[in-house]
């Protein structure tokens, strides 16, 4: 049976509890199991952010742009970021947000192969990818066509000649099915086409490969297990061999190659640059900062530990002690096909999970009767995943969770 010693015996083991004193500890009492929708803050985000305020738009203000790194910040984000995404630090930079960058990214795929006008996509996608893919059809009036598969195993038959772009999520936001990305790409890109993937789910749970595995483009939010804070920017990534094929879908002022010549005509920046659009989002890209010059001290390897050390602690422990109880792990069992969070399955989740809420747990319901636990392995430990559970059991033992004031659930 699972202790709560030998989870401190985990923790004595963990490579990155240097960095948990590096977040804020929260004024109640509560273990936060809601990085897959918004990360911990890093303990420096508000005095960075007051500084920005008062010396850069209180004092400096148009002369910020001169004496800041403003400018610049969306590049040197994503060189901090691109170690744990695979990919070299000129290919990463954040912009926007990931709807726009989804958008972006998307219609530049499908206009670079223009031959293959089918898009693939997953109909029970996270819905604004799947928007996205019918906005841009419905935009194109019919030259774009999409075509929607309802699982995995299906991918293959719906590869074919006509097929541009393959669209998917790397972690589905309810199961948190991981499609193996290496054996995808090369499955796509056998056939002709190119493949785009959405990260939110995965990048800063989980170390990604996205060069080595050949992923032709990919987008991720800053604001999930990345610990940028709300609204936080998202960020894109551009494999090396399509970053010059053709301007960005969006010519912006910032995607110029010359920003300050205030050309009449545009042209393309180099590189990975181009999809920049308009004035960086400045105050979030302040707040984002704290948290990238935590992550330049993550290594992949020790990322990976320790996600997959609290995810299968956590799936022995739902399976060892709420089994009995009426939990149902529903997330894949296989620890190399699940992505950042994990979930259960309980007849009366949605009170469950507000139950919990008043027992300092804050998790995530999707209906109709699942709970998402999302596993940040910057700021939680092994510990914590115990408690969690052992609430979790109070809960369902002593069915508390039925009382009416559980009845309503909050987002």
């Amino acid at each position: 049976m699972v202790t709560l010693a030998h989870c401190q015996a985990l923790d004595a083991r963990d490579p990155l509890a240097f960095l948990h004193a590096s977040f804020a500890k929260p004024q109640e009492d509560t273990i936060y199991l809601d990085g897959n929708s918004v990360g911990a803050m890093p303990a420096d985000a508000p005095d960075r952010v007051h500084a920005l305020l008062t010396q850069g738009w209180r004092d400096a203000r148009r002369r910020g742009w001169s004496y800041f790194d403003w400018l610049e910040k969306p590049w040197l984000l994503g060189q901090a970021l691109s170690h744990l995404l695979g990919a070299r630090p000129h290919d990463v930079i954040f912009s926007d947000n990931t709807s726009v960058n989804l958008f972006k990214l998307l219609a530049y795929a499908w206009k670079i192969n223009p031959q293959r006008p089918v898009i693939v996509s997953e109909r029970y996608n996270f819905p604004t990818d799947i928007y996205i893919a019918q906005g841009l059809a419905h935009f194109l009036d019919g030259q774009a066509q999409l075509r929607l598969i309802d699982h995995p195993d299906e991918l293959s038959a719906a590869l074919g000649p006509d097929v541009g772009v393959v669209y998917l999520s790397h972690v589905d936001y309810r199961s948190s099915y991981r499609w193996p990305m290496r054996q995808t790409s090369q499955a796509v890109n056998a056939c002709g086409a190119l493949v785009f993937w959405d990260l939110s789910h995965a990048a800063g749970a989980i170390p990604v490969e996205l060069q080595a595995d050949g992923a032709d483009f990919a987008v991720g939010c800053g604001y999930k297990y990345l610990c940028g804070g709300p609204g936080a920017p998202a960020w894109l990534y551009v494999h090396p061999h399509h970053q010059e094929k053709d301007w960005p879908v969006i010519a912006g002022w910032m995607g110029h190659e010359d920003i300050f010549a205030f050309a009449p005509n545009y042209a393309p920046s180099a590189g990975v640059r181009r999809h920049l659009t308009g004035s960086p989002s400045i105050l979030a890209n302040q707040a984002m900062s704290a948290a990238a010059d935590l992550w330049k001290q993550v290594k992949p390897a020790d990322l990976g530990w320790k996600h997959q050390s609290l995810s299968e602690l956590l799936v022995d422990l739902l399976r060892e002690r709420c089994a009995h109880l009426g939990v149902t792990v529903t997330s894949p069992l296989d620890y190399a096909q699940r992505g950042g969070h994990l979930t259960f399955r309980h007849p009366g989740a949605g009170s469950v999970t507000e139950a919990l809420l008043a027992l300092g747990v804050v998790s995530s319901f999707r209906k109709p009767d699942s709970i998402r636990f999302g596993l940040s392995p910057l700021y939680l430990s092994h510990a914590d995943i115990w408690t969690a559970v052992d609430r979790l059991v109070q809960v369902l033992e002593t069915k508390v969770w039925k009382e009416p004031r559980f009845a309503k659930v909050s987002v």
